[in-house]
């Protein structure tokens, strides 16, 4: 039986128009309307293989199906209708890829495959209407051929889709490695895999769509199309976290809808490690316990278990009498007597710091002194730690001299020296000591042939150099450390800035201006500020890219309130220091649960200023973090607005000032921001500020409709 001629015509109209597609693609430019057309290729695809599949049933096992059906007139039907559908699939992919971001072999294979099915299954309806006895197992090994076909040009398909091992990725996840917590690389082993589970199917070396690759460090450094991907330190303007941040629904989102997508942990590991620098030879064991990206690292990965240990646990009065928002104590496990003790703010430690600690010295096993002021008798004082396992002294005044003392320490495994004094000599005392298993050394006066050495002359131990250049591509440098972490003060603020690896030279402005090479002042005292100012650093050292721009916009406070009542209830999870935490000059940093952010969830923020004497107000300020995304998808929105009542008492009052602050677009979001309030107002004795957070967030913002996080850190008044 014969197909109808306008069947046949139709099937052969459509693959003559394929073949001359392929022939002149590269002069093709396809406009708007018609790539709605090729969108719809992976719509239309599963039609032919489902029809080609039951044909492939039908040819393969015909007695089966002989006695209830004609098969001779279902193969053919099905035939026609998988042919036409073949070729309209064909064509919408051959338009789809116009609009660009698909190359390499795997997108080559799938494209001349499915090109391949749409002939083959054309072929396949004309030798069925022609086909007699003879022509029967021709016909059959055809049919086998296209399901062939079929299961090849979908294998690499997914892979355009989801990755190249995206099928048997499954079974491999079952073999999943534990996380090394002391030999892990920050990049390595905990970024390049997110990037490689969600990233990877449209950005790779074979398909980089916008011309971005996300496989290799070298890659990620140059960018895409739109330009450089990471701005190290600078979480906001790096485009990276920009994409991933917009609504699921923007047309810019990454990864695009219908993918899978980044979940909160994974978003907040890419955050922190960009916030850190985007460093990629970062040694997980430099960072500290309660290191923001520690932190996120733990919350995805399956760590190493902790060291099992027998002795009581410390009484819980002790550990709350000796906890700060300047010295952290933690356990190091769920159920473990185990203590972490960390050390927060050069202006806080003191000689008496460590002693402090002697009701629970028994139980601290990790001490982080990264960036303290620490002396001989600091470490002298170490020895009575006696189960102390771990101890970070990373960026301390510390020299061989002083790492001689660690030595008295018993049972101390792990050191960590990133950024100190240490030279080789100090290290082999040190490895010389049999209870040292690990030793760290990153950007120390230790270079990379010397710790060759160091890991020949002790094999049995685990000695950490840093990354090593290829010199094949410029790494950028991380972005300048700035102390104190504060940018407001009463009279006057006297200001470091300072870099982990040796011989980077610092320039800042503070007048606005771009603090490049050659005009920007060298950072060779501290800086001392009086006034209003905003001060922006580099850092530059040669055979490295500057770092990017850090901004801090410091601010004077000299007036106080001689009382202050907070009369709102915050988040129990973000109280910070109560009323303290609005005058205390202690700025809140990037993360919204460091302690000195106050934090508000559809309900008002709301505090009264008491003052003594009649006072003149000018300006009331309020400083507000904000991120839309939020670090855990929490939308962290400024107040919806500010209202501002004062009078000579708390009952006496009148409306001083309402602002409803201007919300700024998600891609030029600043972290911090200080909300400027006009008050003028004179000879008033009480204030009350009121701040509501949005209980819907706009339309065309993240998290639209849903209520917004409030979280504040500090009044200024005027």
């Amino acid at each position: 039986m014969k197909a109808t001629y306008w069947r046949f015509n139709l099937l052969v109209g459509l693959n003559c128009f394929i073949v001359f597609f392929l022939l002149v693609e590269h002069l093709i430019k396809v406009p708007s309307g018609i790539q709605v057309i090729g969108r719809m290729h992976p719509m239309l695809l599963h039609f032919p293989i489902v029809l080609l599949v039951l044909t492939g049933l039908f040819v393969n096992f015909p007695k089966r199906f002989q006695e209830s059906v004609s098969i001779s007139v279902l193969i053919r039907e099905l035939l026609f209708v998988s042919a036409l559908t073949s070729a309209l699939t064909v064509i919408m992919g051959l338009l789809l890829a116009r609009e660009g971001g698909y190359d390499g072999h795997e997108f080559q294979w799938h494209k001349w495959i499915g090109v391949a099915i749409s002939f083959v299954s054309w072929g396949l309806l004309w030798i069925q209407a022609n086909q007699h006895k003879l022509h029967r197992y021709f016909f059959v090994g055809a049919t086998n051929l296209c399901l062939v076909l079929v299961l090849i040009a979908g294998h690499f398909g997914a892979s355009l889709t989801h990755g190249a091992d995206f099928v048997l990725s499954p079974l491999r996840s079952g073999d999943a490695k534990v996380f090394d917590l002391e030999h892990a690389k920050v990049f390595e082993d905990a970024v390049l895999p997110i990037f490689k589970a969600k990233c990877l199917s449209c950005h790779n070396p074979s398909k980089p769509k916008g011309d971005l690759v996300l496989s290799d460090s070298a890659s990620i450094l140059k960018g895409g199309e739109n330009g450089p991907l990471l701005l190290a330190g600078a979480t906001t303007e790096s485009l990276l976290i920009q994409r991933l941040s917009l609504d699921i629904s923007h047309e810019h989102h990454m990864p695009p809808e219908g993918k899978p997508q980044l979940t909160a942990e994974e978003l907040a590991l890419l955050e922190a490690w960009v916030a850190n620098g985007a460093q990629f030879g970062l040694p997980v064991a430099t960072l500290r316990a309660d290191d923001t990206l520690m932190l996120a690292i733990q919350a995805i990965y399956q760590v190493e278990e902790e060291e099992h240990f027998d002795f009581p646990s410390a009484d819980e009065a002790s550990i709350k009498k000796l906890a700060s928002p300047y010295r952290i104590i933690r356990s190091v496990a769920n159920g473990s007597p185990a203590l972490a003790v960390s050390f927060y703010g050069t202006s806080f430690y003191n000689q008496q710091s460590l002693s402090d600690l002697k009701p629970i010295v028994q139980q601290i096993v990790t001490l982080n002194l990264s960036g303290m002021p620490i002396d001989k008798k600091d470490l002298e004082m170490l020895k009575s730690f006696s189960n102390l396992r771990k101890v970070n002294l990373n960026n301390t005044p510390l020299d061989d001299e002083g790492i001689a003392l660690l030595n008295a320490v018993p049972t101390l495994k792990s050191v960590s020296l990133s950024g100190t004094g240490v030279t080789v000599e100090g290290a082999k005392s040190l490895l010389a000591n049999e209870a040292i298993q690990k030793l760290y050394v990153w950007n120390t006066a230790i270079n990379t042939e010397e710790v060759g050495q160091l890991a020949a002359s002790y094999p049995a131990k685990y000695i950490e150099g840093g990354f090593v250049s290829d010199e094949t591509s410029l790494l950028p440098l991380t972005t300048p450390q700035v102390t104190p972490a504060r940018t407001f003060f009463r009279d006057n603020l006297e200001i470091s800035l300072s870099h982990a690896i040796p011989g980077v030279e610092i320039r800042y402005s503070l007048d606005g201006s771009e603090p490049d090479s050659i005009t920007g002042t060298l950072f060779d005292n501290p800086i001392v500020i009086d006034r209003a100012q905003k001060l922006r650093m580099k850092a530059y050292k040669k055979g490295w890219l500057p770092s990017g721009i850090v901004e801090r916009e410091y601010v004077k406070s000299p007036n106080l309130p001689d009382r202050m009542e907070l009369q709102s209830r915050p988040h129990y999870l973000f109280p910070a220091r109560m009323e303290l935490s609005l005058m205390d000059l202690e700025s809140g940093g990037d993360n919204h649960a460091d302690g000195r952010w106050q934090g508000y969830l559809q309900s008002s923020f709301a505090t009264a200023l008491y003052f003594d004497k009649p006072t003149t107000i000018d300006t009331l300020m309020l400083s507000v973090l904000q991120n839309y995304a939020g670090v855990t998808y929490m939308p962290v929105y400024p107040p919806e607005h500010i209202e501002i009542w004062g009078g000579k008492d708390s009952v006496n009052t009148r409306l001083l000032a309402k602002v409803a602050p201007d919300l700024m677009k998600h891609e030029h979001l600043t972290r911090r921001r200080l909300i400027h309030c006009p008050v003028k107002a004179s000879n008033v004795q009480y204030l009350k500020l009121v701040a509501k957070p949005y209980q819907n967030i706009p339309a065309g913002y993240p998290g639209s409709g849903a209520p917004a996080w409030l979280f504040v850190d500090e009044i200024i008044l005027k």
